[in-house]
């Protein structure tokens, strides 16, 4: 029985991992040269990404990454991945987040329960476990820079 808790647990973990979406949308504007001032960066598969501030020179907006996701640790960690990918696809130099945030949508519950008798001697177990259930939803500029 503990077997199948843990099999159900993770076979939903995966289908929950089908549900999310990254969407490239392309930004149109007037105007759309900006100086940075700054910030903190990473790179990931070598792409910027900037999550506090932006980078301290010139640069367009060609697009907005809108990706919405479950909030669960294997999903998160697909996360910049997917949104480098997105970007370099639409000829990106790199990203700027402009926001995230994750709520709680709802609770998934496992039990299971097991008894034994021998005799004048009977045993049952029993377990639980109430997970929260998480969606994120984040926002990237994506940026092309200009000499």
């Amino acid at each position: 029985m503990k077997n199948l808790a843990i099999l159900s647990l993770i076979l939903g973990g995966l289908l929950l991992a089908a549900c999310g979406t990254t969407e490239y949308k392309t930004f149109e504007g007037r105007n759309n040269i900006f100086e940075g001032q700054g910030g903190t960066k990473i790179v990931v598969d070598g792409m910027e990404i900037w999550d506090d501030g932006d980078p301290p020179r010139k640069f367009k907006v060609i697009g907005v990454i809108d990706d919405e996701r479950p909030g669960g640790l294997i999903q998160m960690s697909q996360l910049r991945g997917d949104v480098v990918e997105k970007a370099r696809e639409a000829g990106g130099d790199a990203v700027i987040q402009l926001n995230n945030q994750s709520q709680i949508t709802g609770y998934y519950s496992s039990r299971s329960v097991s008894s034994s008798a021998s005799g004048n001697s009977a045993r049952a177990y029993g377990s639980a476990t109430t997970v929260p259930v998480r969606r994120n939803a984040a926002k990237f500029a994506v940026i092309k820079y200009v000499d």
